[in-house]
Order: C-alpha cells, then sequence, then structure tokens
C-alpha cells in the first residue's frame, strides 16, 4: 500500500537546497575580505540566483548576507582611503568599481528641471489633424534631432 503524501509536502518541487546554516559565517567572512555576491556564489559553488533565493528563503542568510555586503562596502571604502596618501592608487578605476558594486551610494545621479528649477513642462500634441506632408516634415525633425543626440 502507497502512504499518501501530505498537502504541504505536495507543494515541495525541485531539489533538495544546498544551503548549509554555517554559510552564514562564511558570507560575514568573504564580505570582510571585499567579496561580492558573484564570489560568495563562486565560493559557495552555486550561481547568484540561488545566493538570492536563500536571502529570500532563509531569514538568518539574509542577515548574514545584508551585513555581509556592509561589510565589503567597508573594505572597498578603506581601500580607497588607504589609497588616497598613495601617488600610484587609480581612483578612477576605485570609483568605476565601488559605482558598479554600491550603485545606491555611488552612481552619480544628475536631477532633472524645468524652467526656473520647476517641473519639467510636457506637451500633448494631437497629431490626427496634420496633412501628411506636415507628417512628413515632422517625422524628418524628429529624425535629424535624435541623430543629433
Amino acid at each position: 500500500m502507497t502512504k499518501k503524501k501530505a498537502p504541504e509536502d505536495l507543494l515541495k518541487v525541485g531539489r533538495t537546497s544546498l544551503y548549509k546554516p554555517e554559510y552564514c559565517d562564511i558570507a560575514l567572512d568573504l564580505g570582510k575580505k571585499g567579496k561580492s555576491m558573484t564570489q560568495m556564489a563562486a565560493h559557495f559553488n552555486v550561481d547568484k540566483e540561488t545566493v538570492k533565493n536563500w536571502t529570500r528563503d532563509y531569514p538568518e542568510f539574509l542577515a548574514a548576507f545584508t551585513r555581509a555586503m556592509t561589510f565589503s562596502q567597508g573594505w572597498w571604502e578603506d581601500q580607497g582611503q588607504a589609497g588616497l596618501s598613495n601617488r600610484d592608487f587609480n581612483a578612477p578605476l576605485w570609483h568605476k568599481n565601488v559605482a558598479s558594486r554600491f550603485r545606491e551610494d555611488y552612481t552619480d545621479r544628475k536631477e532633472v528641471t524645468g524652467a526656473n528649477g520647476g517641473p519639467v513642462a510636457v506637451a500633448n500634441v494631437d497629431l490626427r489633424g496634420l496633412s501628411d506632408a506636415d507628417l512628413t516634415t515632422m517625422q524628418a525633425l524628429l529624425g535629424k534631432a535624435s541623430e543629433a543626440k
């Protein structure tokens, strides 16, 4: 006689997770060395998506991983600070690295405003009343404007 599966067992699909609780401490150690999520995934012999899934499925790993990323950013900032006294320090390369790793804190942002710092004006144009010749002219002008960028 075959044993019936419980409803919660029917929802379980796929392989068993490769996650191990000791990965929390390992992630923290790797973060303290400035490692990225990709480098951590490689260390655990999994892909980045698996690490993301672990942060979703294991609250203790989410906490450790979040702290590890803070440690990683701190490591990179320490490298930049130490480089300030070194003539051979490649500041543009360092900045590009931290800007790609820690976008929220290091990406240059440009604010766009309208006239006198106000909102950007948006105009709605109804093209239905234009003749074919006018539409052709407008299309040519828009094409030249986009080429100029």
